[in-house]
């Protein structure tokens, strides 16, 4: 049974012959070796620029009061046709998936509104940002919302609206069977931002995507660090997926299969699929064994069972990481051994 076609049938909440698995990587070829779903990135090059220069809109040196006052989202920023945006972001996303597509499911990422409003006003990299080649905000979008919300509406709401226009060209390919949004709302110890903010903004612009994208037969998928319990039973009514359920410390053995039985809490909440169970800080790791590894990934599928389960890393490698790192690649060919036989 080819990967596709394991991944369609846990959607269809049947009980696959083995668990599909999920190695996700900036590195497609690597990622198409070793996984069943090949994931390609429809993010917007327009806006790539922002994680090195700033945002068009951010603070400075400013105090919060004086910046939010004198944010005018129509100066000093053109915004761009969002025929542009969406050709240039489906361009992106092709290149990553192009001659790899064959016996895989394909999922389409988008970056959503709350990442992008971030971005819009995140201050300038810094070197140790570069160094890392890590995105470098400071939450302004949530001080903007708690300082003058009708302005971080407005924000929200314009780059929602090219974010819904992708969604709906991306849905309209043929060879895509999934949109999924990264869209992070939560740190590890739950809500970044103001309760209303779930209500007013995030929940409602959710739904305009995911029945975008359901209405053309497609299955939507939400990527979401941090802990997100609060919202769960919401997301899991727009959402047919979720990734990575960040709901407990994992970057210790220890620490992970504590994880695991969290995510086994979850489940008994959502009816979502759950992509997750591999943790990406044990597998990039070198201090930790592959025994230790298979130990983790073993107590999600006694905890979870196959059904209703893509077994996915929490994220891609970091930056400068690779799954050819000799520790990394024992531990995903013993993962691969434990379910494939």
């Amino acid at each position: 049974m080819e990967g596709r076609e394991l991944v369609l049938r846990v959607f269809d909440g049947l009980e696959p012959p083995r668990p599909p698995l999920h190695f996700e990587s900036t590195d497609k070829d690597a990622e198409a070796r070793l996984s069943d779903v090949l994931l390609g990135h429809g993010w917007v090059p327009q806006w790539s620029s922002f994680f090195e220069e700033g945002g068009p809109f951010r603070r400075g040196e400013a105090s919060a009061f004086e910046w939010a006052e004198s944010l005018d989202l129509d100066s000093g920023y053109e915004w761009p046709d969002t025929s542009e945006v969406v050709e240039a972001a489906i361009a992106r996303f092709r290149e990553d998936v192009e001659g790899r597509i064959r016996g895989h499911y394909v999922v389409f990422e988008v970056i959503g509104p709350t990442e992008q409003s971030e971005y819009f006003l995140m201050p300038q990299q810094p070197e140790s940002g570069k160094r890392l080649g890590l995105a470098w905000h400071r939450f302004d979008f949530a001080l903007l919302y708690r300082v003058k919300p009708s302005k971080a509406r407005e924000l929200y709401s314009r780059i929602s609206e090219y974010v819904l226009e992708l969604v709906n060209a991306a849905a309209e390919l043929d060879y895509v069977d999934a949109i999924r949004v990264a869209d992070d709302m939560a740190a590890n110890t739950g809500p970044i931002y103001p309760r209303r903010f779930y209500t007013e903004l995030y929940v409602p612009w959710h739904r305009r995507f995911t029945d975008a994208i359901h209405r053309k037969g497609k299955h939507a998928i939400l990527h979401c660090d941090g802990n997100y319990a609060f919202l769960l039973n919401q997301i899991s009514e727009l959402y047919d997926a979720l990734h990575p359920i960040d709901f407990h410390p994992k970057s210790s053995v220890a620490d992970a299969l504590k994880w695991a039985e969290k995510i086994a809490e979850a489940r008994k909440a959502s009816r979502s699929v759950f992509f997750t169970g591999i943790p990406i800080d044990l597998l990039m790791d070198p201090n930790v064994r592959p025994e230790d590894m298979v130990k983790v990934v073993e107590r999600v599928l006694s905890l979870h069972g196959k059904q209703k389960l893509v077994l996915a890393t929490t994220h891609r490698p970091y930056p400068g990481r690779s799954y050819d790192e000799p520790h990394a690649a024992e531990k995903i060919q013993a993962i691969i051994k434990l379910v494939k036989g």
